[in-house]
C-alpha cells in the first residue's frame, strides 16, 4: 500500500478501536444514569487528559485521553474520588442500587457490542454488493498463456475439496475452507509432481477490489497424503463440474508444509473451460511453468475477473443474522481454544490493526465494517467471561451477593481484581509480542 493508504487504515483503525470502546462505556454510563447512579467522568482513553468538559448544570465530566486503548466511567462506589465538596448519598453508588440493575449496569457494555456488531454486519450485508472473484479470465495477448491458448472469458477450472478435514500440527482437524464475508482456498492442480514429490496447487483470491493476477494468489503445498495421485478419469470427473461435490476428489494440501520457491520452474496443468459453439463448452488443458524467481512466482499473464451481485433485500437480511451468528460462532471456537491450544491463535492491538490494514488495502469496505463487527462480537463475548478485571467478573461477584445475601469483603475483592488485573496486562503483552514476531516472520 502506498504512504497515504497507511495513513488512512491507521486513522481509521483509531476511530473504529474508538467507537468500539466508546459505546461499550456509553452503554454502562446510559444504564447507571437511567438508575440514578452518580457518575462523575465518562473517558475515552487512559492516560494524560487532552480534553475535559462538563455540561452547564451536568454532573458528569466527558473527557478525552492520550491513550486510545481503553475507557472508562468512573461511578460512585467503584474507588472513585469524589471532587472536593462534592456530597453523594449512599444510594446513588454503584453499591446502593439493587443487584439487578447493577447487574444490568454493568452488563449493558457488552449488549451495546452487541448491537453494534450486528448493525455493521447489516450494513455491510445491506448497503454494499457482495464482490466475488469468478474464474472468467483476462489474459494479456503478449502473454505466456495467450501464446498456450487461453483468451479472455474463459472459464479456469477450480474446486473446492470434498471434505473439510486437513492435516494439521500433524492431526487430522476440521478446517472450514469458506469463512463468512471472505472466501476459502481453491484447488487448481490436486496433482502436481516435482522432484518426485507430490504438490497441490491452491489458489486463493487476495483482493475484492479489483481482478486478481493469478500467479500472486497461487501457493502449492505439500500433499497431505503423499502416496495419493489423482488419476486422468478423475480429473476428468472433476472438471465436469466443479460445483458437484460427487466429481471432486479427497486430495488437500498439508497447511504446515507449504513449498518454498527457489529457482526451479515447476510444470503445472492448468484447465480451461471454454464456448465451442452458442451451445457447447469445451476443456482445453494447458501446460504451463510456474517460473519462479527471487522466490515469487512469475506473472504468466492471467488475472481473474471479479463481479458484483445485489441479493433481494430479504436474503441481505437474512444473511445479516446468519453473518451475526456464524461470526458469534467463531468468536466463542477462538475463546474456547484459549483452553486448549493456549494463546498462539490469539492477537492482539498490533495484530488487529494489522489485519485492519490489509482489509482495507485489499478488501471491499462491506468487509472492513464486517471485520470490526467480528472484533465488536469478539469483545461483548470476552467481557463475559468470568475473570477478574472483565464485566463477566462483576456480573458473577454481584450474583453471588445477591443469591447468598451477603456481601464479599473488599479486600478480598480488591486483591483478586489486582491479581486478575496482572495477569490480564501480562496476556496482553505477550500477544502483542507474538503478533509482532509473526509479522516479522519469526513464528
Amino acid at each position: 500500500m502506498s504512504w497515504w493508504e497507511w495513513l488512512i487504515s491507521i486513522i481509521l483503525f483509531l476511530v473504529s478501536l474508538t467507537v468500539l470502546i466508546s459505546l461499550h462505556e456509553l452503554g454502562h454510563l446510559s444504564m447507571a444514569k437511567l438508575f440514578n447512579v452518580y457518575c462523575q467522568e465518562y473517558s475515552i482513553g487512559f492516560g494524560p487528559t487532552l480534553l475535559k468538559k462538563k455540561r452547564k448544570n451536568g454532573e458528569t465530566y466527558f473527557s478525552i485521553r492520550a491513550i486510545p486503548f481503553g475507557g472508562y466511567v468512573a461511578m460512585y462506589g467503584e474507588d472513585t474520588q469524589l471532587e472536593e465538596g462534592i456530597e453523594v448519598p449512599p444510594e446513588r453508588s454503584i453499591e446502593g442500587i439493587k443487584k439487578w440493575k447493577k447487574i444490568i449496569v454493568v452488563s449493558a457494555g457488552v449488549v451495546t457490542n452487541a448491537v453494534l456488531a450486528l448493525t455493521l454486519i447489516f450494513i455491510s450485508n445491506v448497503a454494499f454488493p457482495i464482490i466475488r472473484t469468478t474464474s472468467f479470465t483476462k489474459v494479456s495477448e503478449t502473454s505466456i498463456a495467450y501464446q498456450s491458448g487461453v483468451r479472455d472469458n474463459d472459464k479456469l477450472q477450480i474446486y473446492y475439496p470434498k471434505s473439510q478435514e486437513v492435516i494439521d500440527d500433524g492431526e487430522t482437524k476440521v478446517r472450514p475452507f469458506a469463512t463468512p464475508k471472505g472466501v476459502g482456498f481453491f484447488v487448481v492442480d490436486p496433482n502436481v509432481v516435482f522432484n518426485e514429490h507430490h504438490y497441490v496447487l491452491t489458489y486463493y483470491p487476495v483482493t475484492t477490489k479489483h481482478d486478481n493476477v493469478l500467479s500472486e494468489c497461487l501457493t502449492l503445498y505439500v500433499a497431505a497424503d503423499k502416496e495419493k495421485v489423482a488419476s486422468d478419469q478423475e480429473l476428468s470427473n472433476l472438471f465436469l463440474d466443479w460445483t458437484k461435490e460427487e466429481n471432486a476428489p479427497d486430495y488437500y494440501p498439508n497447511f504446515n508444509e507449504k513449498f518454498i520457491y527457489k529457482t526451479e520452474d515447476i510444470p503445472v496443468n492448468l484447465r480451461f473451460k471454454y464456448q465451442v459453439s452458442e451451445n457447447e463448452t469445451a476443456i482445453k488443458s494447458i501446460d504451463l511453468t510456474l517460473s519462479t524467481k527471487d522466490g515469487k512466482v512469475q506473472d504468466f499473464g492471467v488475472s481473474l475477473k471479479i463481479e458484483n451481485i445485489w441479493l433481494p433485500f430479504s436474503q441481505r437480511l437474512s444473511n445479516t443474522f446468519v453473518d451475526f451468528g456464524e461470526a458469534s460462532i467463531v468468536v466463542f471456537r477462538g475463546i474456547g481454544s484459549l483452553f486448549t491450544g493456549g494463546i498462539k491463535n490469539m492477537s492482539g492491538i498490533v495484530g488487529i490493526f494489522n489485519l485492519s490494514a490489509q482489509l482495507y488495502g485489499n478488501y471491499a469496505f462491506a468487509t472492513y465494517l464486517y471485520f470490526w463487527g467480528l472484533i465488536s462480537i469478539n469483545l461483548a463475548i470476552f467481557n463475559l467471561l468470568p475473570f477478574p478485571g472483565l464485566d463477566g467478573w462483576q456480573i458473577l461477584v454481584t450474583s453471588v451477593e445477591g443469591i447468598s445475601k451477603k456481601k464479599i469483603p473488599n479486600k478480598v475483592k480488591t486483591i483478586v481484581s489486582f491479581v486478575g488485573l496482572a495477569l490480564l496486562f501480562a496476556l496482553m503483552i505477550a500477544i502483542v509480542v507474538m503478533d509482532v514476531l509473526r509479522i516479522a516472520g519469526v513464528m
